[in-house]
Parts: C-alpha cells; structure tokens; sequence
C-alpha cells in the first residue's frame, strides 16, 4: 500500500483570475508598464502577462517576487478581500 494519498485537483480559476486582476490594478495604480514590474520581479514578462490574464496558476516563490516588485508584502497581495 502506498504511503501517499490522492490529493483532489485544486486549481480554483475564480482566484487565479481575482489575483491576476489584483496585480493588475496594483500595477496601474503604481504607473508601471508591465515589463518594468516584470524586471523588477525578476520574472519575463510574458510570465506576469498570464498571470493578469488569470491563465497560468504562479507559484508562491513567483507571487512573492511580484509583491516585492511592487513594494508591497506578500499578505498584501494575496488580500482575501481584494480576491473576492
């Protein structure tokens, strides 16, 4: 018998899109153009245009990049309030 269990399939689109929206404003609101946050993050910029698109799931490591290119701590981001 094996020692891991099946973990269900978790992906929730609504957030993914509520949080690619959120990075979005955050970036508006700070007038960067999204190859500058992009650099700042240290990802590509293509990168961060799919996760404002809400196509692709990011990871926390890229999440914390881009909270920290826009100044901002990761909690701040991922505000449950804003994602809703």
């Amino acid at each position: 018998m094996s020692q891991f269990r099946y973990v269900k399939y978790i992906r929730n689109d609504d957030i993914i899109k509520a949080l690619g929206q959120r990075v979005r404003v955050l970036r508006s609101e700070r007038k960067l153009t999204m190859e500058k946050l992009a650099e700042l993050s240290g990802i590509d910029y293509r990168q961060l245009s799919y996760i404002e698109l809400g196509q692709t799931d990011a990871s926390l490591s890229t999440l914390y990049a881009i909270s920290k290119g826009l100044d901002i701590t990761l909690a701040s981001l991922m505000d449950s309030e804003s994602l809703r």
